[in-house]
């Protein structure tokens, strides 16, 4: 009986140490270097996606990148912020305003948040041709 025990002990903590990372809060989502860990949050503050996001400044005011983001449970209504692609946006008066589909003209996902290095707190907005369809907030700290 006691070898049984320590090796479901020895079993369980193998388990943990493969999947769970110490420096990955989300655990099984590799990060790329200099990306953002991205959380995503529905209206009532429960996670919806999590992934990441990576911007990069073209000059002092445009914004390019790229995101993967995978969705929670089965939220509804986030609009395309599940999968991944590129980005697009623009700082304006240390304001990120990212558009996760740029190459669309309505069904986007736009983040807004003060800048920083490396934590970003904000809202993001699921918006189409009827207006906002759903909104949340995200966190997003750099990797």
């Amino acid at each position: 009986m006691k070898k049984l025990s320590i090796l479901s002990l020895m079993i369980a903590l193998s388990l943990l140490f493969y999947f769970c990372d110490g420096d990955n809060p989300l655990n099984g989502v590799k990060i790329p270097d200099g990306a953002y860990a991205y959380i995503g949050y529905d209206s009532t503050g429960v996670e919806i996606v999590h992934g990441w996001i990576k911007i990069n400044f073209d000059d002092r005011t445009n914004i390019s990148g790229e995101w993967e983001l995978d969705k929670i449970g089965n939220p509804q209504n986030i609009g395309p912020q599940v999968g991944s692609g590129n980005l697009g946006g623009i700082m304006v008066n240390d304001q990120l305003h990212l558009n996760l589909n740029p190459q669309y003209i309505d069904n986007n996902v736009i983040l807004t948040c003060p800048y920083s290095d490396q934590k970003l707190l904000g809202q993001w907005i699921y918006a189409g041709f009827p207006g906002v369809i759903n909104y949340g907030s995200f966190v997003a700290e750099k990797k």
